[in-house]
């Protein structure tokens, strides 16, 4: 199964995600593939195709976690990368929490390790995924897509808690990934 570790979102956050992926819905000269805020999740580990035989071990790796919950604010919308003719990614920015996040994921980083999973090449960096830019067919639409990006730079998305990690299942379609939980870790 393809699989990754994650944090939920919780369902009003998830609603303000709705909200701002409508806000870019009428650009054109631009073509972007919004992710369902429905799955929309803060991924901690992507593990990639895991056999049967290894999702025990991950699941006793993660029961072994041990943090406390704590809250996260959800604010503003940027992009990756930098460069402005190659966005490939907008995401909505965790401005406080981020130390609670930044150190789940080295947990959940550090067990993965042990059980043989590569280690991540890049540094952690907390954001939510809500958009990928599939193509830019025009100045005018990256122009759009630059302008809408500057209006949510800090906007209010909103807070949550942080009370649970999940091994989750990625099953890809022509309509896109469907996620379901396998393993649900609390957080106490």
């Amino acid at each position: 199964m393809r699989a990754f570790i994650a944090v939920d979102l919780s369902e009003d956050i998830r609603a303000k995600v709705e909200e701002i992926e409508r806000r870019f819905g009428d650009l054109s000269g631009i073509k972007l593939k919004f992710v369902n805020p429905k799955q929309a999740h803060q991924t901690l580990k992507f593990l990639g195709n895991v056999s049967e035989e290894r999702v025990e071990p991950i699941k006793r790796e993660l029961e072994s976690i041990n943090i406390e919950p704590f809250d996260i604010v959800l604010r503003g919308a940027g992009f990756f990368p930098a460069s402005r003719r190659k966005i490939r990614v907008l995401w909505i920015g965790i401005s406080e929490g981020i130390e609670g996040l930044k150190a789940l994921q080295e947990q959940v980083e550090t067990r993965m390790v042990t059980l043989g999973f590569p280690a991540e090449k890049q540094p952690f960096s907390p954001h939510i995924t809500i958009c990928r830019v599939k193509r830019i067919e025009s100045d005018a639409g990256l122009n759009q897509l630059m302008g809408k990006i500057a209006e949510l730079s800090d906007v209010e998305v909103g807070e949550m808690q942080v009370n649970a990690v999940k091994l989750k299942k990625s099953t890809l379609t022509p309509r896109g990934p469907i996620y379901e939980d396998v393993y649900v870790k609390q957080l106490f």
